[in-house]
């Protein structure tokens, strides 16, 4: 017995030896888990991210912690704080913590004290706190960071957005120039909305005004930490203490407006809302007149918590405006009036925007331009069209967009794509200069054959077309300068068929304007009619000119215009081998080829047609000149 007893006392002191070492001895983590807290700043908290004051003397959790050490050396606050260790010699040092967040869904405070030794940063001594890092390798992260001298040039207190391990943006300028022994209590909070705002405190001094900046930019919360560039003289000089990062209630708010259809907009919330604050009073839609559209119901969208359908009555304006009020979340918090101004556009589908007119060859000193023709009933936004060509693979290359500005093309307008309109309106014949879209980069169409490309901004194919210089009328002399006009819209746009030079009567080209190759669905019979018949060119400025006007069944003719005398005699060639559009007119002055004024009298008026295909049509037709020019 007294043996058993013997070896029962080893057992139990040895027991007793193991657990005081695990309660006495092995290190406490850091609390860095969703625990409640109560309200920091006078915010509401939701729960905390991360805390850590160092009281455990252990850096358990920190990460790359070789140069770092939990020192009661001259300490910011408490028994410890993390110090940067005098063991370093010069370079780089970086500790990080994990601690992350979804930043779209709620607002995130951070607090830390800061301290440096008895020397002013400079750009080869300055340090920052990562807010938020998506790696622990400085080179890489992409996040935020405040500090001093991020970019090397400022001893002023800086949050910077940091992109691929550089400072990118500067978001928020504090007026703390930071010196020598600083200590400072920095605070910084983050909305969802992208609202940044900052402020600090030093011992025994009043806390710092607020100061703000935006960046609605979401990147990944994944790691806090504090980085320190030194020098020899300046190593184990850097503290950092009670830090904590928390999440805050959210203002309940607009966080996207979605044109789904026609008549369908869908409102995204940052959280779930309550159901009950949907009512028809809590909303208004208006255009760009102020006048009202109809409501005509307000549904949550199947399948979320945080959507609301708002569905509306017909309206042709563009500019629309929603204004919201009266919506509450689930803890009955309600949100702020907001008003959010969208377009009442969509991105356009295959066939509903066409290329109507190509220039490829301009004149000497000119420029190429892409005629573009909305067939669609809906008004398309120009900043999601993009022209391109194709390279000799066929792969989409010079993609560039039409423009960035905010401009709409509505049902049946024209829309001329050119890099230079001045050019363009100065050869051709336009009356419409609001037509015009100057493209900042404009594809290489070349003067032989080559491919047009119609995108929308997903690169989706509006239409297409391949094009040739052998398109061209036969009876041209020379294509240099003269467009191909589309000639039906029903038909498709790669159909050889449906394409013809720009007739010589409008100038060879028609941008901005009806084709002057576009076929009539109409039928029509083929007339030469003079205006007036007796004419009196004496210079009086009254009837002193005479319209020979046409209109055919078709386009492309090509006609020949003479003028004889009552005996038969041809006294002006009036047009040679000029290909027409459908419609159109000739002015005569009265004078003879030789530029003499003629006599009072009849003449005829002899006109001839042909196409390309062989058929011919003549036409004689009278007119008097009435009055003998003196």
């Amino acid at each position: 017995m007294a043996r058993l007893i013997f070896i029962f006392s080893i057992l139990l002191v040895y027991f007793l030896t193991i657990v005081s070492y695990d309660v006495f001895s092995k290190p406490k983590p850091e609390p860095n888990s969703l625990t409640k807290i109560g309200s920091i700043s006078g915010n509401d908290t939701i729960a905390t991210i991360f805390i850590a004051d160092f009281e455990s003397n252990t850096s358990f959790g920190w990460k790359q912690t070789t140069e770092w050490e939990v020192s009661a050396l001259e300490k910011i606050s408490g028994a410890y704080s993390l110090k940067h260790s005098t063991k370093a010699t010069s370079g780089n040092s970086a500790i990080f913590h994990t601690a992350g967040s979804d930043l779209n869904s709620s607002d995130v405070e951070w607090t830390f004290k800061l301290k440096n030794g008895n020397w002013d940063p400079s750009s080869s001594n300055r340090f920052w706190f990562y807010l938020s890092a998506d790696t622990i390798q400085p080179e890489f992260i992409n996040g935020w960071a405040i500090g001093v001298n991020i970019t090397g040039s400022s001893d002023l207190l800086e949050l910077w957005r940091i992109q691929n391990g550089k400072a990118d943006s500067l978001i928020v300028q504090s007026d703390l120039d930071w010196n020598a022994a600083t200590l400072a209590t920095i605070t910084v909070k983050r909305t969802v909305r992208g609202e940044w705002s900052l402020n600090y405190q030093k011992p025994g001094e009043q806390k710092s005004k607020t100061f703000s900046g935006n960046d609605p930019t979401i990147s990944a919360f994944k790691n806090i930490g504090l980085y320190f560039s030194y020098t020899s003289t300046r190593a184990g000089q850097l503290w950092i203490d009670d830090v904590s990062v928390v999440k805050l209630e959210s203002e309940l708010f607009i966080q996207k407006l979605t044109l789904i259809n026609s008549n369908t907009i869908t409102l995204t919330f940052n959280k779930p809302i309550n159901k009950g604050s949907i009512l028809s009073e809590n909303f208004k839609l208006i255009d760009e007149n102020n006048q009202n559209i109809s409501i005509l119901q307000i549904v949550p969208t199947k399948g979320t918590d945080n959507s609301i359908d708002v569905n509306f009555g017909k309206t042709n304006e563009i500019e629309l405006s929603l204004s919201v009020s009266g919506i509450s979340d689930l803890t009955g918090k309600i949100m702020n009036p907001d008003i959010r101004s969208f377009s009442y556009t969509f991105s356009p589908s295959s066939g509903s925007i066409l290329i109507n007119e190509v220039l490829f060859n301009p004149f000497s000193g000119g420029t190429d331009f892409v005629e573009l023709v909305n067939v669609s009933e809906q008004t398309i936004p120009v900043n999601r069209l993009k022209l391109a060509t194709r390279a000799d693979a066929m792969v989409l290359k010079q993609v560039y967009p039409v423009s960035t500005e905010k401009r709409y093309v509505k049902p049946g307008e024209f829309l001329v794509c050119t890099k230079d309109p001045a050019i363009v309106a100065s050869q051709y014949i336009t009356n419409d200069p609001e037509c015009f879209c100057m493209m900042k980069s404009f594809p290489t169409f070349s003067d032989d054959a080559g491919t047009v490309v119609l995108l929308n901004d997903s690169l989706e194919v509006l239409d297409e077309f391949s094009y040739s210089v052998k398109m061209h009328s036969p009876f041209l002399a020379d294509e240099v300068g003269v467009s191909l006009e589309r000639i039906s819209l029903e038909k498709p746009t790669n159909d050889l068929t449906n394409w013809a030079s720009a007739a010589a009567s409008v100038g060879f080209a028609t941008p901005g304007l009806p084709n002057s190759q576009t076929g009539s669905t109409t039928e029509i019979q083929d007339e030469i009619t003079p205006e007036t018949k007796a004419f009196s060119p004496n210079g009086d400025g009254y009837n002193d000119e005479l319209k020979i006007k046409f209109k055919f069944s078709k386009p492309g003719y090509v006609a020949n215009v003479r003028i004889f005398d009552a005996v038969g005699r041809q006294v002006k060639f009036l047009v040679k081998n000029q290909s027409l559009a459908q419609e159109g007119s000739w002015p005569w002055d009265g004078k003879s080829e030789s530029e003499q004024k003629l006599n009072i009298g009849v003449y005829i008026i002899l006109v001839e047609l042909f196409d390309q295909n062989g058929h011919t049509k003549a036409f004689k037709k009278t007119c008097t000149i009435t009055d003998r020019l003196e």
